[in-house]
């Protein structure tokens, strides 16, 4: 369900609780990982991941066939729940993913 405008507190978007199986991609040749997608806006997410360590750039999968994937930039990290910023693709073209983070990756979840 939307949170309302006077819900949000300091946010700037509204955010849909989803709850919601997601696999995170640490890289391009690793396995997927089985998340889940607690809530999401336009413009990030947050993932319970329990004790997985998670890369400063990774994917996000919304479905188990690949059919919506975004490409995420780590936030925060409270306990077992991350915040998840979605990169745009102008901003990897323009190398201005955090941290320097793995090309290949960038460019094999840009395509």
């Amino acid at each position: 369900m939307a949170r309302h405008r006077k819900d949000l507190g300091e946010r700037k978007n509204v955010r849909v609780d989803l709850h919601k199986t997601g696999f995170l991609i640490p890289a391009p040749d690793a396995p997927w990982i089985e998340c889940v997608i607690v809530d999401v806006s336009d413009n990030g997410a947050c993932l319970d991941v329990g004790a997985l360590a998670v890369p400063d750039l990774f994917g996000l999968a919304f479905t188990a066939g690949g059919e919506v994937l975004r490409i995420c930039s780590l936030v925060w990290r409270r306990g077992e729940l991350i915040g998840a910023r979605f990169v745009r693709a102008k901003e990897l073209r323009k190398g201005l993913a955090p941290h320097d983070a793995d090309s290949k990756l960038q460019k094999t979840l840009a395509d």
